[in-house]
């Protein structure tokens, strides 16, 4: 799942995604509502595909932890991320087995579990889904041309020319602008 544009913005609530950038400013577009605002330089981001989870091992790319919750919950969330402390622990720790729990504060599960519904509501995961499966289709296609290839190749057939199209050659100079000899008295201030 890439989370590259997604972002969280320091002073405001929920997720981001990035639209655009220009010369000052980001222009992000949130999730929830799909208004979009400007974010300034000066103004802290952080993007989700930097953001990791404590664990008594290695830290865990929340990306990860995302995915894994994604196929325990089918989707669907059973816990509210307003409701029961433990209760969120408890699932937190369905996803990721090893967290440490006095690294990870009860906000940053709560708001974990916001993201993680906000995300599903925004339609995140279906789009991991959908690359996925266009990527599996376009390795299908290759490994299927491949093989015929090799195929016409073992039977001594040559594989069909395709036929090149020839471009008409462009006139000489048509796509340069003509420079424009000025005489002396055409030059200003002379």
């Amino acid at each position: 799942m890439d989370l590259s544009k997604i972002i969280s913005i320091t002073g405001k609530s929920g997720l981001y995604r990035v639209v655009a950038q220009g010369r000052q400013a980001l222009i992000a577009e949130s999730l929830t509502d799909k208004k979009r605002i400007p974010v300034h330089s000066s103004v802290r981001v952080s993007s989700l595909d930097e953001v990791s989870m404590y664990t008594k091992g290695d830290d865990v790319l929340l990306s990860t932890v995302l995915e894994n919750l994604h196929t325990k919950e089918k989707g669907k969330l059973s816990v509210d991320p307003k409701g029961v402390l433990e209760a969120l622990y408890d699932k937190l720790g369905e996803a990721l087995p090893n967290y440490d729990r006095d690294r990870i504060y009860s906000s940053d599960v709560r708001k974990f579990f916001v993201w993680y519904q906000m995300l599903v509501d925004a339609g995140i995961f279906d789009e991991a889904k959908a690359a996925a499966g266009k990527a599996a289709a376009s390795d299908k296609e290759e490994k299927e041309e491949k093989k015929s290839k090799s195929a016409a190749g073992k039977q001594g057939a040559k594989p069909k020319a395709t036929a090149a199209k020839t471009a008409a050659p462009k006139p000489a100079g048509s796509s340069k602008a003509k420079a424009k000899v000025l005489h002396k008295g055409a030059q200003r201030g002379s």
